[in-house]
């Protein structure tokens, strides 16, 4: 997501234009290789130093369940804020002075294209890193031998009591047990 952003930078400070964020993100993660569709509304507005960013997006991605590990599909939605410099005064065509701290993602190229792409990726792992569920009910794991309790029960036992713990089923024995 590529956007020309010269005739905003001709424009005094304060000046906007509203965009249309669509299109699709290549290899956002391990668990969403090949390309993710975005969708969302960007404010571009013109401030003293170059152009921020602002905005809504969603995007539907791959997760895993945090209670059994399987794949699910999960919608997020996140919010953009993010201002970028030019690298190239747009007036006059001098370099401006790019410091160690620029973001090179944060960096309008010199033909005054602001390349939203690495941005939005990265915010959307940022979104995806809550863990979600495949399904409200889900069951997990089980804790002893590791079966998906949502495709089928296990025949652990439960009642063992571990024998590390085994010290405080003393303190929960009654005087009347002895």
């Amino acid at each position: 997501m590529i956007y020309n952003v010269a005739q905003l930078l001709k424009e005094g400070v304060g000046a906007s234009r509203r965009r249309t964020a669509s299109g699709d993100l290549r290899d956002i993660d391990e668990l969403n290789p090949g390309d993710t569709h975005l969708e969302g509304e960007l404010l571009f507005v013109r401030t003293p130093r170059g152009i921020l960013v602002t905005g809504k997006a969603h995007v539907s991605v791959n997760q895993m369940c945090r209670r059994c590990l399987e794949l699910t599909r999960v919608e997020i939605e996140f919010e953009i804020e993010e201002e970028f410099i030019p690298s190239i005064d747009i007036e006059t065509g001098a370099s401006l002075p790019i410091t160690d701290e620029d973001e090179p993602e944060l960096i309008i190229d010199e033909h005054h294209m602001l390349d939203m792409t690495e941005v939005l990726r990265q915010y959307v792992i940022v979104a995806s890193m809550s863990p979600s569920l495949c399904r409200p009910d889900c069951k997990g794991l089980c804790p002893i031998c590791g079966q998906n309790l949502n495709l089928a029960s296990c025949q652990c036992r439960r009642d063992e009591i571990d024998p590390r713990l085994s010290i405080l089923a003393q303190l929960l024995s009654s005087p009347e047990d002895e």
